[in-house]
């Protein structure tokens, strides 16, 4: 900090009242409330990426259909919603009807907040709704993308069809499964993030994953930002630190 700004700090320090003036003295912060925000704060030159990946697939013997939807933020502060369908044929049992019946769960769609719902009415079924936080540290590259969202996207195949669409201010992504296997939805927007499976059938698979990723940039204390601290605590100086 040169000499200029130096005085602008000292005599606007000198100009506080009193009153003002004691609420800038030196305070120890304990172990306590330096462990409550430890992790908390992030140079915004480190952060690489920043982004929401949701993906629901269903699984049978007819295959794998389903879609991922990604929302980024990139280091320049620029989003970007990318959508990838997902489809795989099958080589398994052919898939029978399902006898199953699920019912209700309207009122799912009416809490704010995250709800998770699998109701299975068939048998040999396995489900996964999860939610979970990824911190990574990078060589500065962001994940790999889909193809940047121009409106609803949909695919068929054996397992059934799939839909991304907007839904109560957000997206949603819904699987309809074939033969009245059942169906999956996950959507997130209007204050909820919502993963529901019901599955009617038999020896289905049906997983609803949602995560938010963090990538940041790994660097070494190099000369600039070790000259960059440096400054800052110079700047404490006419204040009386």
């Amino acid at each position: 900090m040169n000499i200029r700004k130096s005085m602008v700090l000292g005599l606007a320090c000198m100009s506080l009242p009193a009153a003002a003036q004691s609420a800038f003295q030196v305070v120890e912060v304990s172990d306590a409330e330096l462990s409550q925000l430890r992790g908390r704060f992030v140079l915004p030159d480190r952060v690489v990426h920043f982004g929401v990946t949701m993906t629901t697939l269903w699984q049978n013997g007819a295959g794998e259909l389903g879609a991922q939807v990604q929302f980024q933020v990139n280091a320049g502060s620029q989003p970007s919603l990318h959508v990838s369908l997902l489809s795989e044929a099958g080589a398994g049992a052919p898939v029978g009807q399902g006898a199953g019946q699920v019912i209700g769960g309207a009122g799912l769609g009416e809490v704010h907040g995250v709800v998770q719902s699998t109701r299975s009415a068939g048998d040999y079924n396995d489900a996964l709704n999860t939610i979970s936080v990824r911190i990574n540290g990078s060589d500065g590259q962001a994940p790999a993308a889909g193809q940047a969202w121009s409106g609803p996207m949909a695919m068929s195949n054996e397992v059934g069809n799939v839909q991304v669409s907007r839904h109560a201010g957000g997206l949603q992504i819904a699987v309809q499964a074939n033969h009245g296997q059942g169906s999956a939805t996950q959507s997130i927007g209007g204050g909820l993030l919502a993963q529901q499976n019901n599955i009617s059938g038999n020896m289905n698979k049906v997983l609803n994953t949602a995560e938010l990723n963090v990538t940041l940039r790994q660097m070494a204390l190099g000369a600039d930002l070790a000259r960059c601290a440096w400054e800052q605590l110079r700047g404490l100086q006419p204040a009386g630190y």
